[in-house]
C-alpha cells in the first residue's frame, strides 16, 4: 500500500465514555429501525403468517447452499458466487448483530474465497482508522501481537476469536501470496491516534507550524472529552405490586418551545429476563413549538414484573414543560402525593430524580403551568447558560474550525511535505487531520448541529442525510473507503461492517458508496434464525438470546427453505411476484447492533438495500479475547 512516516508509538487507552459513544451510535442505527417498524405497522402493510410453497420453491432455485461457514474448507460450494460477484469492485460484508460467532466465521471464509479466487487485495473493517493500518505490521510481515493489535482498534465487537483467526489467515496468505491482501479500516470516532500521527509529522517536516497545530488539537480534545448530549429525563419509580396484572393508563400534559427533538412521557416495566413493556412516546410525542397539550400511555403489567420506572424526557434542542401527570390502574386514579408529586408543586422533584446527560436542566418553574403554582421544565442549554464547569469553554464549531484550517494548511503544504518524505507519508499525515476533522465534524453535529460551520463541513462531506445520528459518521466512513481505493486505483475492497452501514438505505455508508462508486459495489446482508449473542446489556459485556423471527419476517421465509446456511441473490425479486415479491416488501428484519435490544427486528425491503443475503439458520455469541480493547 504505502509507507506511513508517523505512528503513535504507544497504544491509546481509551475511557468508558468513549465506548459508550460507539455503543450509542450504533444503537442509534437500530432506534432508527424502530421509529420506521412503527410507520410500516401503522401504515396497514400486510404481513403474511405463512410463507407460500412458491417463495420456498424459487428460494431453493436461487439459493446456493453453504456447505460449512469455517475458513479452509475450499471453495467447491461457493463456485456459483463467481458470477454473483461479477466485476465489482467493492464488496460490503454485513452482520446481523455485532457479536454473532457464525457470521464473523462465514465473513472470514468469504474473504478467503474473494482474495483467491476474485483477485481482491484490500480488506477494511469498520473500525478507527489509524489503529487498523497498524494491523498491516503484522498480515504483512508478521510483526507484533496480532490479539493486541486487534484490541487496539479499541472495539469489543472485533476483539473475538473470530477475527483473530482471520487475520492470522491473512497473515499466512501472505506469507506465501504473490499479491498481498492489506488490512486497513474506515472508521473515525478516535481523537488520539490520528492527532499524534499530525503532530508528529509536521513536528518534523514543519516545526514553525506545531504551535498551531498543538493549539488546535487542544481546542478538539475538549470537545471529544463533553459529554454528548443524549437527553433531559426525570424518572420516578412505581410501586410493581400494586400494578403487577393490570392495566396502566400514564397521562400527562406537555408543552414545547422549539424542540428539536421529540418531548415525551415514558413507562417502562422490568422483569428478571429483560423489559417486558415500553413506551416512551418516540414517534408522536410533541415537536416543534406547541401549546398544552393532553397524552397517554396505556399498557399491561405483565404478573413477572419487578420494576417500574416513568417520567418524561426530551432529547434534542428546545425547552418542554410537564405537568398535571396522571397514572390509572385498572381505571382507578392513583394518588401519594407525599410521595410523588405527580404536579411539580414542590421545589424538590418528590418522587422524581433529574438525570444530567449532557447540557440539560429540569426543574418546576412557575411559567404559565397547565394546573396549579409550577410545572417541571426541561431545557436543553445554550452555552452562554451552562453553569460555570459544567462545560468547556471551547465550543464544537471552534474545534471544527481550527480542524479545518490544519487540514487546509497540510494540504496545501502537500509538494513541500512530499519532497521531504515521500509521496505516501505526506498523503497518509493528511489523511489523519482529514479523520480528526471528521471527528469535529460529527461532534459539531451532535452539539451544535446549527453551527455555520458544521454546515459548511457537512457540505464538504457531500451529506444531506440530517445533522445527528449515524448520517455523519457513515457518509465520513465512505469517504475513507473511497480514500483507501484512491491508494490503489487498481485494487478491489472487502468491507466489514453492520448490516446497518453496508445497506444502501439513504444515510448509511452504502448509500453513500453507491453513489461515488454506482455499480461497482456488491452489497451483502446477513440474517440469523435463532440461537445466542453477544452484546452489551445493563449487566454490562455478556451473552443473549435471539428472538423467534415473526411470521412474515425475512428470516421466517429464508427458514422456511430448509436449508441451514444459504447465499441467496435477491437482485431478481420482482414486487408482487407471488415467489419473489416478498423481497420487494417491507417486512420485518433482525438488527441488532452493539447494546442487546428486546425489540429486534425492523423494516427491510431487502432488495432494495442488499444484492445478495447470506442466511445462517442457528448462530452463537462470539467469543472474546482477553486483549484490553478500550
Amino acid at each position: 500500500m504505502f509507507d506511513r512516516q508517523s505512528r503513535p508509538s504507544n497504544r491509546t487507552h481509551w475511557t468508558w465514555l468513549a465506548c459508550r459513544w460507539i455503543i450509542g451510535t450504533c444503537a442509534a442505527l437500530a432506534v432508527s429501525g424502530q421509529m420506521a417498524l412503527a410507520a410500516v405497522n401503522e401504515s396497514g402493510a400486510a404481513e403474511s403468517t405463512a410463507v407460500s410453497p412458491a417463495a420456498v420453491d424459487w428460494i431453493r432455485r436461487t439459493a446456493t447452499p453453504v456447505r460449512s461457514v469455517q475458513g479452509g474448507t475450499g471453495f467447491e460450494d461457493l463456485e456459483p458466487l463467481a458470477k454473483l460477484v461479477g466485476d465489482a469492485r467493492i464488496v460490503a460484508l454485513g452482520e446481523p448483530t455485532h457479536g454473532s460467532r457464525e457470521a464473523f466465521q462465514m465473513k472470514h471464509r468469504l474473504l478467503e474465497y474473494l482474495v483467491r479466487e476474485r483477485g481482491f487485495t484490500l480488506f477494511s473493517i469498520e473500525a478507527s482508522m489509524t489503529e487498523s493500518y497498524r494491523l498491516e505490521d503484522y498480515v504483512l510481515r508478521g510483526e507484533g501481537n496480532p490479539a493486541a493489535l486487534i484490541g487496539g482498534m479499541h472495539f469489543w465487537t472485533w476483539n473475538t476469536e473470530e477475527v483473530l483467526a482471520m487475520v492470522e489467515w491473512m497473515r499466512e496468505h501472505n506469507s506465501k501470496a504473490e499479491k498481498p491482501v492489506h488490512f486497513t479500516g474506515f472508521d473515525m470516532q478516535f481523537f488520539d491516534a490520528p492527532a499524534q500521527v499530525v503532530r508528529e509529522y509536521v513536528m518534523s517536516v514543519d516545526p514553525g507550524y506545531l504551535a498551531e497545530v498543538d493549539q488546535a488539537w487542544a481546542k478538539a480534545k475538549a470537545v471529544t472529552q463533553r459529554q454528548r448530549p443524549e437527553f433531559g429525563v426525570a424518572t420516578a419509580t412505581f410501586p410493581v405490586e400494586l400494578a403487577r396484572g393490570k392495566r396502566v393508563r400514564y397521562s400527562g400534559w406537555i408543552r414545547t418551545q422549539d424542540v428539536d427533538g421529540v418531548a415525551g412521557l415514558w413507562w417502562r416495566v422490568d422483569g428478571e429476563k429483560g423489559v417486558l413493556a415500553f413506551d416512551n412516546m418516540q414517534t408522536r410525542g410533541p415537536k416543534g413549538t406547541t401549546p398544552w397539550t393532553r397524552y397517554e400511555i396505556e399498557l399491561a403489567v405483565p404478573q413477572e414484573a419487578t420494576n417500574i420506572n416513568f417520567g418524561v424526557l426530551m432529547p434534542g434542542g428546545g425547552k418542554a414543560a410537564f405537568d398535571e401527570l396522571r397514572i390509572e390502574l385498572d381505571g382507578v386514579t392513583y394518588e401519594d402525593p407525599e410521595t410523588l408529586d405527580l404536579d411539580f408543586e414542590s421545589p424538590s422533584l418528590t418522587g422524581f430524580f433529574h438525570q444530567k446527560f449532557g447540557a440539560y436542566r429540569g426543574k418546576p418553574v412557575q411559567e404559565e403551568p397547565h394546573h396549579g403554582a409550577s410545572c417541571l421544565q426541561i431545557v436543553r442549554l445554550t452555552s452562554a447558560a451552562l453553569e460555570s464547569g459544567e462545560a468547556p469553554t471551547i465550543s464544537a464549531q471552534e474545534a471544527l474550525e481550527s480542524a479545518q484550517q490544519v487540514l487546509e494548511h497540510m494540504q496545501a503544504a502537500r509538494p513541500t511535505y512530499a519532497s521531504k518524505t515521500s509521496e505516501s507519508a505526506a498523503e497518509w499525515a493528511i489523511q489523519n487531520a482529514r479523520v480528526v476533522y471528521q471527528l469535529m465534524g460529527s461532534k459539531a453535529g451532535e452539539l451544535e448541529p446549527k453551527s455555520d460551520s458544521f454546515q459548511a463541513f457537512r457540505t464538504w462531506l457531500g451529506s444531506s442525510e440530517g445533522t445527528h445520528g449515524y448520517a455523519v459518521r457513515d457518509a465520513s466512513m465512505a469517504a475513507n473507503v473511497a480514500w483507501i481505493l484512491e491508494q490503489d486505483p487498481n485494487a478491489k475492497i472487502v468491507l466489514w461492517a453492520h448490516n446497518g452501514h453496508v445497506m444502501r438505505r439513504a444515510g448509511a455508508m452504502g448509500a453513500f458508496l453507491e453513489k461515488r462508486f454506482p455499480k461497482e459495489m456488491l452489497v451483502v446482508g446477513f440474517a440469523t434464525g435463532r440461537g445466542r449473542y453477544t452484546a452489551f446489556g445493563d449487566s454490562g459485556l455478556g451473552q443473549h438470546d435471539l428472538q423467534e423471527p415473526p411470521a412474515g419476517s425475512v428470516e421466517r421465509i429464508l427458514a422456511a427453505a430448509a436449508i441451514p446456511n444459504l447465499v441467496l441473490d435477491v437482485r431478481g425479486a420482482k414486487p408482487g411476484d407471488v415467489a419473489s415479491g416478498w423481497a420487494c416488501e417491507a417486512r420485518p428484519m433482525r438488527s441488532i447492533g452493539a447494546r442487546a435490544m428486546e425489540e429486534q427486528f425492523h423494516p427491510c425491503m431487502v432488495r432494495d438495500l442488499y444484492d445478495v443475503l447470506v442466511y445462517l439458520d442457528t448462530t452463537t455469541p462470539a467469543v472474546q479475547l482477553a486483549t484490553p480493547w478500550r
